[in-house]
């Protein structure tokens, strides 16, 4: 019995540490060129873990199997991935070729209509004519329903993401702050701002956000104004 119990225990610490260290490695192309793309942006929607490609297009991200990643870079489509194993990964971006200097769509309706299934099996309330809104219980607590609204939340995550990286991405940042990389890649992880600013603010608001974090970084030890080597 004893020996059994021990058994447990060690699988159990096996299983933490194992879960602990996960990550996914990986490279970023481009589709066209085949060359490896730098300073992708990616963000694990799970964990909220963020990083970016070196010079080769190389990244490590702490992960787990059934997380989400955004790979996002100015001038490329967004790229989204669900993970069904840790192997590393290979993505190829496409150059996103309907760029526009201003955006007047909503994403999230978008998202809606590619998913509509999915929204539909994670809302259990439904609006029926001459019956009003009727609960279906079998679809809020069903296998399917709660993965449905698993999925559902972090689509709309992903929404959350690329409207703060139209606005904070290397090119804009880059822009106002005298620094490059690698140090340019570290202050974008870590003065990443909330949804509700960047939908809000001013342009003067946007750089006085960008300029107020910069004295911020520039207090820092060297250590934390770069993120963790690849190698």
């Amino acid at each position: 019995m004893v020996q059994k119990k021990q058994i447990f225990l060690l699988v159990s610490i096996i299983l933490l540490v194992a879960d602990v260290q996960a990550q996914v490695n990986g490279i970023v192309f481009d589709q066209a060129s085949r060359k490896p793309i730098a300073h992708v942006e990616l963000t694990n929607l799970s964990n909220q873990e963020r990083t970016t490609t070196n010079d080769k297009g190389e990244f490590h991200i702490k992960a787990k199997i059934n997380e989400l990643l955004v790979f996002y870079r100015p001038g490329y489509r967004s790229d989204t991935i669900f993970l069904v194993d840790l192997k590393p990964l290979r993505r190829y971006m496409a150059v996103d070729k309907n760029v526009l200097s201003t955006i007047n769509i909503s994403g999230y309706k978008s998202i809606r209509e590619e998913y509509a299934q999915v929204f539909n099996k994670a809302n259990p309330i439904l609006l029926k004519p001459g019956r009003g809104l009727l609960f279906y219980p079998s679809s809020y607590f069903s296998r399917e329903g709660k993965q449905a609204r698993r999925f559902v939340r972090m689509l709309k995550q992903e929404e959350t993401e690329k409207i703060i990286n139209r606005r904070f991405n290397l090119k804009t940042v880059g822009s106002l702050l005298p620094i490059k990389q690698p140090e340019l890649d570290a202050f974008l992880v870590l003065y990443r701002p909330p949804l509700k600013f960047v939908q809000r603010a001013t342009a003067e608001n946007f750089k006085i956000y960008v300029l107020n974090c910069y004295n911020k970084f520039k207090l820092l030890p060297p250590e934390k104004r770069a993120l963790t080597s690849l190698k």
